[in-house]
């Protein structure tokens, strides 16, 4: 009998013990779970560790701009833009220092001439991309943005002179020709963002979570230089446009103009939330804007349609978490 007793209190304990056991299995988070739709919000909430509470973001950001080529050929040269090559030969005595440095490159020469088909279309440099910005997010999946991006673009052109009345080839000088060799046109345009959006985050995984924001934006463009190099010799096309009347050793007046203008536009933001925990992800994203830019009277001849621009970057997010002592 007391074998009995012993054996249905064993069984007791044993059946006590799995049921204990089963419980505290439940309560663990199971690792690598994905959502598969057979658990409700609050217990979905539970499992996933990463990003689910509302709050602030900061990020700064990094990455590479491709700009649209519509604003480009503003830096070719041509006459029918505010800055340009004749403004260069038209003045006495600026055009007296290129023959001069012409005239040492090539001996032979009388004079110079710009050639008429030298208006070759212009394109930007791929650029580099700073960026820095803050997120609010109003719940798992709905946030505001607002952020501010820098890009400094390059352009690269170049324009030939013609020598009038020297044949090329002659038989005096086998190698002389009646053209220069290409010279080169390089400006540098500054572009400043501020992009305003509202954004969707998807949580289809605890630690990948897809994104997508669509904004507005203000844009600001600066020219910020634009150079003429002759034979490696720069000349200001700038300070030329300023003071086209320039005389050695003549005062001017003051001439404050400011070849920089706003605009406006739209972007279309995709990336991925990359979050290693609750509060330090890093997101890949790509960013496409269309945008106008230079509208003032500051940058006459402008082109101010709307072109497309495009982004793609990575940024280093982190959670006001970090900055506060409730990290759960």
């Amino acid at each position: 009998m007391k074998n009995i007793v012993f054996l249905f209190l064993l069984c007791g304990c044993i059946i006590v013990a799995q049921a204990q056991k089963g419980k505290s299995e439940q309560e663990k988070e199971p690792k690598g779970h994905y959502y598969d739709g057979s658990y409700d919000e609050s217990e979905w909430k539970k499992r996933d560790k990463t990003w689910k509470r509302s709050g602030f973001e900061l990020f700064i950001g990094g990455g590479i701009y491709f700009g649209g080529k519509k604003t480009a050929n503003y830096y070719n040269g041509a006459p029918e833009n505010n800055i340009n090559l004749n403004l260069l030969l038209n003045n006495k005595y600026h055009r007296e220092d290129v023959l001069v440095i012409m005239r040492r490159a090539y001996p032979y020469i009388g004079d110079i001439k710009l050639r008429e088909d030298y208006n070759y279309n212009s394109t930007y440099d791929i650029a580099m991309d700073i960026a820095l910005g803050a997120k609010y997010r109003i719940d798992r999946n709905w946030y505001l943005e607002l952020s501010y991006s820098f890009r400094r673009l390059t352009v690269s052109n170049f324009f030939i002179f013609d020598f009038p009345g020297v044949p090329a080839g002659n038989i005096e000088h086998p190698y002389n020709k009646n053209y220069s060799r290409p010279q080169g046109l390089v400006a540098k345009e500054d572009r400043h963002y501020i992009d305003f959006s509202v954004g969707y985050i998807f949580q289809a995984h605890n630690i990948v979570k897809p994104f997508i924001s669509v904004g507005g934006m203000f844009t600001y463009v600066r020219i910020n230089r634009f150079l003429a190099v002759i034979e490696d010799k720069p000349f200001d096309l700038m300070s030329i446009a300023r003071y086209p009347d320039w005389i050695p050793g003549g005062m001017e007046m003051p001439n404050y103009r400011d070849w920089a203008g706003p605009g406006y536009g739209g972007s279309l933001t995709v990336g991925l939330k990359i979050a290693f925990n609750h509060l330090v992800s890093i997101d890949p994203v790509f960013q496409l804007s269309v945008a106008s830019f230079g509208n003032s009277q500051n940058l006459p001849n402008f082109n101010t349609a709307m072109g497309f621009n495009y982004m793609a970057g990575i940024r280093l997010v982190m959670n006001d978490a970090l900055f506060t002592r409730n990290r759960n």
